[in-house]
């Protein structure tokens, strides 16, 4: 969900430039699309294939980053089934544990947009031909896994950028869920949520203070 906002995140880099004048930011995506929490584990101190271009991606560890925001992996982890959602929370567990030990970085808990479920992975070539019905079941597996993710960092007291729940205010409120999906496979965050998402972000940076007088530019 993170790496299709791309190498640069525009969205981003411009909600901070104005959310923190005065302050220099250098922005790394760690985001690899379609995996799981365990991968993300091996990552933070291992180089992998670089998904926006040739050669090797540095590991997390190796970058020392100031601040992480970790997204949470629940649509990969879809098709665990309810009773694997115990290990789900174990493997977060780990890998926020292995990040604390690894880098300086203060660190923040990131649970992404919801799922429409009436339209889930609609036009996303891999699964054009799996029965709607089952996509569906798919998307109420990844509202369960978003949900236990959200469960995950209010048990671990971590600070917690709710995206999910924040669209699923507004979609309550009248604005259309389509507007935060990409319509070219119906999973992925729009352009339009990747700046909510950045908007989401600034907020939590500023609630929990995480920004000091050490990023002043």
């Amino acid at each position: 969900m993170v790496a299709f906002w791309g190498k640069d995140m525009p969205e981003l880099r411009d909600r901070l430039e104005s959310g923190f004048p005065g302050h220099a930011f250098e922005l790394f995506n760690f985001g690899v699309s379609g995996t799981r929490s365990e991968y993300g584990i091996y990552r933070v101190t291992h180089e992998y294939p670089d998904p926006f271009g040739s050669g090797s991606h540095p590991c997390l560890s190796a970058v020392s980053p100031d601040i992480v925001i970790v997204e949470s992996f629940a649509y990969n982890h879809r098709l665990d089934g309810m009773h694997r959602i115990g290990h789900y929370k174990q493997t977060l567990g780990r890998l926020v544990d292995v990040i604390k030990e690894t880098t300086p970085a203060k660190l923040l808990f990131m649970v992404t947009i919801p799922p429409d479920k009436e339209t889930f992975l609609e036009n996303a070539p891999v699964y054009r031909e799996v029965a709607l019905d089952l996509r569906q079941e798919w998307g109420e597996y990844s509202e369960k896994y978003l949900l236990a993710a959200i469960d995950f960092a209010k048990e671990r007291q971590i600070p917690l950028i709710n995206v999910f729940e924040r669209v699923r205010g507004l979609v309550a409120s009248g604005t259309p869920l389509q507007w935060f999906i990409d319509q070219n496979d119906h999973i992925h965050p729009s352009r339009y949520a990747y700046d909510w998402i950045a908007r989401e972000i600034v907020d939590a940076l500023k609630k929990y203070q995480v920004i000091g007088d050490q990023f002043e530019g």
